[in-house]
């Protein structure tokens, strides 16, 4: 089949899915009297039937509608009268894992029930389509506030993951988590060996997820709870043989920001052979997750996700 020669297509070196996403119970601040209007009028149009009449708006949008709401993102675009009211505008969302994504929308008056159509995406919401169902919530100064629920699909372009490790012994049952993206936290519980490791991580789908407990808990605990902007560059330890098994015997944790530990028998006084390990990340790159051995007693060994 002969193709035009402006287009053009190559394989794609990465990973895309068809990523279902939604947004739940958002509020569109919809404001257009009082001493604050985000909406002003650009064209007057037809004086009896205000055929033409368009106007701009910059609606915010709130995770709820108290004073503690949080602001989400900003509708901004036209709406214009073309015998009903017609909506289009870009959703640029304020919130930290979308702030560089926007979705474009098009669809009747603001006021009415019914839904308004997702036509595209950028960023994390990447060549989205789908429907946002608005309903009225209630009156408020100058205007009305709309409650927002958007479902959609997106191709959104995943990590591709790689392992290391894992060092240790393969006592026990195999523990690790599915496509994980960042670190949010990590606890440790130690004595003479990490005794448990548990960590809580985001998905490659933006979904906050916690691990079970890898081993079981003692008297010192050491928790990481890492910032925003906060990634895990490297990994190192220490593996014992305990009892004749292979244990991990310390844990010490880089960031781009600072060094947390080691933790755990950081003076070997049980004795024996140690082995040091350590995984290093080359820039660009990040730990995102880990994997490993317990045999619910201690972890017993341990490896990464990089991406």
């Amino acid at each position: 089949m002969e193709t035009h020669p402006n287009f053009h297509a190559s394989p794609f070196d990465g990973s895309v899915e068809n990523t279902e996403f939604k947004f739940s119970s958002l509020y569109l601040h919809h404001i257009f009297s009082g001493s604050n209007p985000t909406q002003a009028n650009i064209i007057v149009g037809d004086a009896t039937t205000k055929l033409g009449r368009t106007s701009v708006h910059d609606w915010a949008i709130y995770d709820g509608v108290g004073t503690d709401a949080k602001l989400v993102g900003r509708a901004q675009g036209l709406h214009i009268n073309a015998g009903s009211w017609h909506n289009t505008f870009t959703i640029r969302f304020e919130i930290e894992r979308f702030k560089k994504s926007t979705l474009q929308v098009m669809g009747e008056s603001v006021a009415q029930e019914g839904e308004w159509a997702i036509a595209g995406g950028t960023g994390e919401l990447a060549m989205a389509c789908g429907v946002i169902h608005k309903t009225w919530h209630q009156e408020t100064d100058g205007g009305t506030i709309i409650q927002l629920n958007i479902h959609g699909f997106c191709r959104m372009k995943l990590p591709i993951l790689t392992k290391s490790g894992p060092w240790g012994g393969k006592e026990g049952s195999a523990v690790g988590m599915e496509k994980p993206s960042k670190i949010a936290s990590i606890a440790i519980h130690y004595q003479e060996r990490i005794d448990s490791f548990e960590y809580n991580y985001f998905d490659q789908y933006g979904n906050s997820r916690y691990t079970n407990i890898w081993g079981t808990k003692s008297p010192n605990r050491a928790e990481i709870v890492l910032g925003p902007e906060e990634i895990v560059t490297a990994m190192s330890g220490t593996v014992i043989e305990h009892n004749n098994i292979n244990v991990i015997q310390t844990l010490k944790f880089t960031t781009n920001e600072r060094t947390y530990g080691p933790y755990g028998n950081t003076e070997n006084i049980q004795g024996g052979t140690v082995h040091n390990f350590s995984a290093v990340m080359p820039n660009g790159q990040a730990i995102v997750g880990f994997f490993g051995h317990t045999d619910m007693t201690c972890l017993n060994g341990i490896g990464v996700y990089v991406a």
